[in-house]
């Protein structure tokens, strides 16, 4: 058990760390100039000095590039965590375990070849700068030029033109990624994504030794059982003075009901629990409804409809199936973009690391 939790909480470090590292490609920084052995180009065609990290389609990409998307990934780890997080050992792709670092130093790299690709492609979806990308470049890279230090200057070897170079490129691939989304015509119903919230009022028909050993009931204390379960129902459909509905969990409160609560589920993890004919039972309930004395294999139910749609819990889930469709989506794009665009780049082969270890993760 240990171990599972051990596991589970490794995936969730992992998963944290594509998230920051996504989350530095839509909102700092992409920067790139034609290939060079020591150096950038800026925009005039003059020779920036500097070293570089790698080469992607012609472009040699920068120290100071890639230290933009690094570093809010590494402050959000060390302020989160703190430093020791990036010695854990994770599961890679393939199943193998690396350290966060590692996995985390390939992320980077590789989102930054991800905004390479879609800044290539904006032509084909009719996207360029126009005056007002210009004007928030512009806000964007004052922003943040205020607020990096002389020594990150100094040691990543920024420039303030580089910076609003990367500053375009994001953008560009921010606006080509969402280009690609519109035209996936992905979009989730509410009928598929919808979540369910309920109070289960479950009057139980066994009981559980110490040892973990279930017994069901003798049929007296079963009866008992059904009679406490037509009382509960006959409280929960008849109004209080005040002419408010009782409330459910106060119910199951009084008669001591230690598996009753409300749960918000799928229609398939509904039918998983309880089986089709109830899942169908539930689904005839309207908001604020409660159904008859129903039984499973549990024992007596009474369930009460508090949303049939849960507005906050579907959205959330809609979200949820429509940035995962939408990844398979654009990978599926991207993995063959990349093929063509350049099919020699692989980060082990094509990544300087005696530069790239200058960023300290």
């Amino acid at each position: 058990m240990l171990r599972t939790a051990h596991n589970r909480h490794k995936k969730r470090i992992r998963l944290l760390a594509l998230l920051l590292a996504l989350a530095a490609v839509l909102s700092l920084t992409a920067c790139g100039s034609k290939q060079g052995t020591t150096g950038t180009e800026d925009q005039e065609g003059q020779a920036e000095e500097g070293s570089v990290v790698f080469h992607f389609h012609g472009t040699a990409i920068p120290l100071g590039e890639v230290f933009l998307y690094a570093q809010p990934v590494i402050e959000n780890y060390d302020s989160n965590y703190g430093a020791e997080i990036w010695n854990m050992e994770v599961p890679a792709s393939d199943g193998r375990e690396q350290t966060l670092r590692s996995l985390t130093r390939k992320d980077v790299i590789e989102n930054i070849v991800k905004v390479k690709v879609l800044v290539e492609k904006a032509p084909d979806y009719g996207v360029s700068v126009d005056a007002e990308m210009k004007k928030q470049i512009e806000r964007d890279t004052e922003a943040f030029w205020k607020n990096i230090t002389d020594k990150q200057i100094e040691q990543m070897e920024l420039s303030r033109a580089q910076v609003e170079r990367c500053m375009t490129d994001n953008l560009l691939a921010t606006r080509v990624y969402d280009a690609i989304m519109e035209q996936s015509g992905i979009e989730v119903s509410d009928e598929r994504a919808r979540e369910t919230t309920f109070f289960d009022l479950c009057f139980s028909c066994y009981t559980e030794s110490s040892d973990g050993v279930v017994r069901p009931l003798e049929e007296a204390a079963k009866k008992e059982q059904y009679d406490k379960a037509v009382q509960a129902y006959n409280s929960l459909i008849s109004p209080l003075d005040t002419g408010a509905e009782r409330d459910p969990a106060s119910i199951a409160a009084y008669y001591g009901l230690e598996n009753s609560s409300y749960k918000t589920m799928t229609p398939e993890e509904i039918r998983s629990e309880y089986g089709k004919e109830i899942a169908d039972m539930i689904y005839t309930l309207e908001d604020g409804a409660t159904s008859l004395v129903t039984e499973t294999e549990y024992g007596y139910h009474l369930f009460y409809m508090k949303a049939l749609t849960d507005r906050d819990a579907t959205d959330k889930r809609k979200e949820k199936i429509e940035r995962e469709e939408k990844n398979v989506y654009f990978s599926k794009l991207y993995t063959e973009w990349l093929k063509d665009i350049d099919p020699n780049y692989h980060y082990e082969d094509s990544v300087d690391f005696d530069v790239y270890d200058r960023i300290p993760f």
